[in-house]
C-alpha cells in the first residue's frame, strides 16, 4: 500500500492485480516475438518462458497446497487441460486444409477415423499438428509446478519430522535445487526425455526464487526502476552480442548453470518494463488484455502464422512457393509486423469471446 501512495497513483492500490496481467502480456509478446524471429529474437528467448514459471511459483499458495502437492497439480490440470482439448480440436479440423494448400509439407490428408485419433491423443497433450508446436509449454509448465509443490510439501514434512519449523526452507531449497542440477546435466548433455520433460526439472528453481520472493521480498518494486530496467536491458544485450549465449528450452540449448542468473535478469527487466508500463493507463489496459489471454495467443498464434502466410502467397505473390510450408513463418521480413499484430491481438479476442460465452452459460 505505502508503495502506491508513494507514488501518487492513489486507488491503484485496489487494481495491483493489474501489474501481473501486465507481466504475463509483456512476456506473452516476448514469445511471439521470439518465434516470427522478425526482431529482438534472440534476446526475448533469453528469459521469455522463463517468466511465466516465475509467475507461478510467485503465486503459489502454500497456505492451500502446501500438503496436497497433487491438489494443487490437479488445479493446475483442470485450468489448462478444457481449453487446450478445444484448441487442438481445431488444428485437427484444419489439418487437411494446410496439407492442400501446401502450408504443410510432406503431411497425408486425414480421414474422418484419423481425425478422431489425432484430436484424442491430446488427451495425453501429445501434439500431433505442427502448429499447436507452442503448446510442448503445457506439460513442462504442469509437471514443473507439480514438481516445485512437492518440494515444498517435502520441507514442510522435514519440519513436522523434526519438529523444527527452521528446517523447511533449507529441506524445500535443497530439493528445488536437486532438481534443478539434474535439468541442467540432462539439457546439457542433450538427454531428452518424454513432453521435453528435463525442461521442467530445469526450471524448478525458478519457482522457488519467485516463492522466496513472494514471502520475504514482497516490496521488490521498490526497486524495479527505470533504470534498472535499462541495465537489465543492456546486460541481455551483451550476452547476445558479445558472450554469444542463447537459450532455447526446446532444442536443450542452454549455458548450463547460468541459465539461472541469466533468467533473473531478464525477469527482473521485464518486472521493472511492467512496472513503467502501468504508469501508461491505455498502454497498460491492452498489455493487461494480452495478459489475460497469454494461453490463447500461445496456442492460436502458430496457426495465424501460416494462414497470414497464405493470405501474402495467394493475394499478393499470386502464387505459391515453395517457401510456403516453412516453419513457424515463411515471409519473416515482408510481413514481420502483421504476424506480430495479428498474433497477439486475434487469439486474444478469440479468448474474451470464449470467456464470455462461458460466463454466460456458466452463470
Amino acid at each position: 500500500r505505502d508503495y502506491y501512495a508513494s507514488r501518487g497513483l492513489g486507488d491503484v492500490y485496489k487494481r495491483q492485480s493489474l501489474y501481473w496481467d501486465i507481466v504475463k502480456g509483456w512476456g506473452i509478446i516476448a514469445i511471439v516475438l521470439g518465434h516470427t524471429g522478425y526482431f529482438a529474437g534472440a534476446f526475448v528467448y533469453l528469459f521469455h518462458l522463463a517468466l511465466f514459471f516465475f509467475i507461478t511459483g510467485y503465486f503459489y499458495n502454500e497456505t492451500k497446497y502446501g500438503d496436497t502437492p497433487f491438489l494443487y497439480f490437479g488445479s493446475r490440470l483442470a485450468g489448462a487441460w478444457p481449453r487446450y482439448m478445444f484448441y487442438t480440436l481445431f488444428f485437427v479440423l484444419l489439418h487437411n486444409f494446410f496439407v492442400t494448400h501446401r502450408l504443410y509439407a510432406g503431411q497425408e490428408l486425414y480421414n474422418h477415423t484419423r481425425m478422431l485419433t489425432a484430436w484424442m491423443s491430446s488427451l495425453s497433450f501429445n501434439s500431433p499438428e505442427q502448429v499447436q508446436g507452442a503448446l510442448w509449454f503445457l506439460p513442462v509448465w504442469l509437471v514443473s509446478s507439480g514438481l516445485f509443490a512437492g518440494c515444498v510439501w517435502f520441507g514442510r514434512a522435514a519440519a513436522r519430522f523434526t519438529r523444527k519449523d527452521n528446517v523447511k526452507l533449507p529441506v524445500c531449497a535443497f530439493a528445488c535445487i536437486l532438481i534443478g542440477l539434474a535439468g541442467v546435466f540432462l539439457n546439457m548433455r542433450s538427454c531428452p526425455l518424454p513432453y521435453n520433460l528435463q525442461a521442467a526439472l530445469l526450471v524448478v528453481p525458478v519457482y522457488l526464487i519467485a516463492w522466496l520472493m513472494q514471502q520475504f521480498f514482497s516490496n521488490f518494486r521498490h526497486y524495479t526502476v527505470w533504470y534498472g530496467c535499462l541495465i537489465s536491458a543492456l546486460l541481455l544485450h551483451l550476452t547476445n552480442t558479445k558472450l554469444h549465449i542463447f537459450i532455447d528450452l526446446a532444442s536443450m540449448h542452454i549455458p548450463g548453470v547460468l541459465f539461472y542468473p541469466i533468467s533473473i535478469i531478464g525477469i527482473y527487466f521485464v518486472l521493472s518494463l511492467s512496472d513503467l508500463s502501468e504508469r501508461i493507463r491505455p498502454l497498460a489496459k491492452v498489455l493487461a488484455f494480452l495478459g489475460r489471454h497469454s494461453f490463447d495467443i500461445m496456442a492460436i498464434h502458430f496457426t495465424l502464422f501460416k494462414l497470414i502466410d497464405f493470405a501474402y502467397a495467394r493475394f499478393i505473390l499470386k502464387e505459391i512457393p515453395e517457401t510456403l510450408s516453412n516453419f513457424p513463418v515463411s515471409f519473416r521480413y515482408e510481413m514481420g509486423p502483421f504476424y506480430i499484430l495479428i498474433g497477439l491481438f486475434l487469439p486474444a479476442l478469440i479468448g474474451w469471446c470464449i470467456d464470455r460465452i462461458a460466463a454466460k452459460f456458466l452463470s
